[in-house]
């Protein structure tokens, strides 16, 4: 069954036959994995440290 006025499709990040790179599902998944995970590191980045005090200075 082959339609030639249909282009090929083919996902070169999940290997799927059903849609392009640009729509994978997979792909969007975990680019949104990674955005959480980046958010979380920015808020723990923000996070105070230890106060510190110097016994030296007056």
């Amino acid at each position: 069954m082959l339609h030639p006025d249909k282009p090929a499709k083919c996902c070169s990040y999940c290997g799927g036959r059903d849609h392009d790179f640009e729509e994978c599902p997979k792909r969007k998944a975990d680019a949104e994995k990674e955005e959480v995970a980046r958010d979380r590191t920015r808020h723990e980045d923000l996070q105070p440290g230890p106060e510190v005090t110097c016994e030296y200075l007056p």
